[in-house]
């Protein structure tokens, strides 16, 4: 009757998982207080290990004050916020704090969610029980420096929660947990472990083979590789432009020594797949919006037809990004081309560089070898130095910026394939109700 509608049904086979058995035993022993957790997408690990856990501490334990986080303060509302709300029913809550993030319980205890990025200055203080997901995402000196002295002071417990993104901090606290030692423990189980065979199927068809090792398979093996590994000469492709469809244009907005990158394509079928070709690349420095849209109205010119229909995409933030030009970006491109035919534009904000990388990954070339997007080799030479040369920074989440002319008719093409295949696409009946 106190479970609130939130507490969905969660699969047998993740309840009856030998390693989701074996961290609830040990949870409750009291032999441990450092819990690290690696697993797969959509198995379960923040939903029962992470938000229900804590929820059920908090209502269970009076006066105690409980932290959920997350790497930066907009993630933690994000993942953590509105499901830790959900999860309480109505009869345990005295106040909700939506400016601070914190939830105060009818029996005197508190949940706060932080952004760990924000959380690094904080001192003094002290916390039961401390929550961090996407922990491989975040600085380890976080937990060193602020969140360890809060748990000590009292005998609390943290969980770490997370994929793998390379041997990093993630991989040397599951290492130490692995061993048992100074209450260390950890635990480990993959999607397949959970998913059905539809589930993974498809997940395999959204992703390239290391976004799917790392992602599902929580394989640490996967560091090292090149931001862009599924792009081969295999996607090289002629392709000339069906005046009958649509021509699509991806941007990224630059000025100065960073150049303005644009990248003109369509999109075909290919027996049951929807495939796109990408055909020129525009990526000037020092240019403007205005300037760009002139470039590509001649370039169109040229061709035996005037497009029809034009779709633009690009970041939602591109509308932040000033060019040389008294407008914004995508005022300027309204301007210009919302009366020469059909015209739209398709922008939402970028929110994970990595995952819109991934899904240019699965088009490139996806876990099941399907390849479904193309690029020709002679017009569109920036990009595919861009794939081609391209590295992620130490932290394994932003590319390399070393290079001003690297990193942006790459990220056009991620915009592009980050809201049309994202990676995040929720799965069906994901929110059952139990009974």
């Amino acid at each position: 009757m106190l479970l609130t509608s939130r507490w969905f049904e969660i699969p047998e086979k993740a309840k009856q998982h030998p390693q989701q058995i074996k961290f609830i035993q040990d949870f409750y022993s009291g032999n441990f207080y450092h819990f690290t957790v690696v697993a797969g997408r959509r198995s379960f690990k923040t939903e029962r290990f992470g938000k229900r856990l804590l929820v059920t501490e908090a209502i269970n334990n009076p006066n105690k004050v409980y932290y959920a986080g997350a790497p930066v303060r907009k993630q933690a509302k994000e993942i953590l916020w509105k499901d830790l709300k959900a999860l309480i029913h109505p009869l345990f809550i005295e106040k909700i704090m939506e400016t601070e993030l914190k939830i105060k319980l009818t029996n005197g205890t508190e949940i706060n969610v932080v952004g760990l990025l924000e959380f690094a200055t904080i001192e003094g203080g002290f916390a039961h029980g401390f929550l961090i997901t996407e922990y491989q995402k975040c600085d380890p000196e976080v937990y060193n420096s602020s969140i360890e002295p809060m748990i000590n002071d009292v005998g609390g417990w943290v969980i770490k929660e997370g994929r793998p993104l390379g041997k990093n901090h993630l991989y040397d606290d599951y290492e130490k947990g692995l061993m048992f030692k100074n209450g260390y423990a950890s635990y480990f189980w993959t999607s397949e472990d959970i998913l059905n065979p539809m589930q993974i199927e498809r997940a395999k068809t959204s992703l390239g083979s290391i976004d799917y090792a790392r992602e599902y398979l929580a394989s640490f093996e996967t560091g090292g590789n090149p931001p862009y590994y599924a792009y081969s000469a295999l996607n090289h492709a002629k392709y000339e432009l069906n005046m009958m469809l649509p021509v699509i244009v991806s941007c990224d907005f630059n000025a100065t020594e960073k150049p303005m990158s644009w990248n003109v394509g369509q999109v075909t079928t290919k027996g049951i797949n929807q495939v796109t070709y990408w055909t020129k690349t525009f990526s000037h420095q020092f240019t403007n919006t205005e300037t760009m849209c002139g470039i590509l109205d001649e370039y169109f010119k040229t061709l035996s037809f005037y497009p029809g229909h034009l779709i633009f995409y690009g970041d939602y933030a591109g509308r932040q990004h000033k060019s040389n030009s008294s407008y914004s970006d995508w005022q300027i491109i309204d301007n210009y081309f919302s009366n020469k035919c059909k015209y739209e534009k398709r922008i939402k904000q970028c929110r994970s560089i990595r995952d819109s990388i991934a899904a240019t990954n699965a088009q490139l070339k996806n876990s099941l070898q399907e390849i479904k997007q193309y690029v020709d080799p002679e017009e569109c030479k920036p990009l595919i130095a861009d794939w081609n040369h391209c590295e992620w920074k130490e932290n394994s989440v932003e590319l390399q910026d070393k290079d001003n002319l690297r990193g942006h008719c790459c990220r056009a093409v991620d915009y592009y394939n980050d809201y049309e295949y994202s990676v995040k696409r929720k799965e069906p009946g994901k929110h059952l109700q139990t009974i």
